[in-house]
């Protein structure tokens, strides 16, 4: 169950919830089925992955899939769905969990943001990256590629701008010694 502490319906749910499990304890015990609370308010990225808008929703995974409880919130209905009911339901498919480059954009986003407290303009366009890679991650990186090969190639023009090819000091050197 998705809920928020603030959710009257959710508080009055929550002593049937209780009740539930302990009948599925009690009369099903070596059935597996496992009742969870989830605080949305505080598990903001888990509730996000599931797509919760209202509160409670009532999530059941059974089979290796998802469904969704739309049914009556009363201890008997709940109870036969999470028995046998759910095998009627709709099944939904399991949103799969952030994958390890979306972790580490958001490590380096809090890094990123913290280092440019007091720096608008840098916000900003942290803000228009996370835009891009959040429709399209493909552009992301080939956008970080491309500032990579740029700045590649002025590094390397400044270089050669800088330090020049040597010619004129082969050419004075010859000179000296002849």
């Amino acid at each position: 169950m998705f809920h928020a502490p603030w959710c009257g319906h959710c508080k009055s749910l929550g002593p049937v919830w209780e009740e539930l499990d302990q009948r599925i304890q009690e009369s099903n015990p070596q059935s597996g089925i496992l009742l969870a609370k989830v605080d949305a308010t505080k598990e903001t990225e888990l509730a996000n992955r599931f797509k919760i808008r209202s509160y409670p929703t009532l999530k059941y995974f059974a089979d290796r899939k998802l469904f969704t409880y739309k049914g009556s919130r009363n201890i008997d209905a709940l109870y036969e769905f999470v028995t046998e009911g759910y095998k009627t339901a709709k099944d939904e498919e399991i949103p799969s969990p952030p994958s390890l480059l979306d972790v580490k954009m958001k490590e380096f986003r809090n890094w990123f943001f913290e280092m440019t407290k007091g720096h608008d303009q840098l916000k900003y366009l942290l803000e228009d990256f996370e835009h891009i890679l959040s429709y399209r991650k493909n552009a992301a990186v080939v956008l970080v590629g491309m500032g990579v090969v740029l700045g590649f190639f002025i590094g390397m023009i400044v270089a050669m701008l800088t330090m020049g090819d040597g010619t004129k000091e082969k050419a004075n050197g010859k000179s000296k010694k002849e």
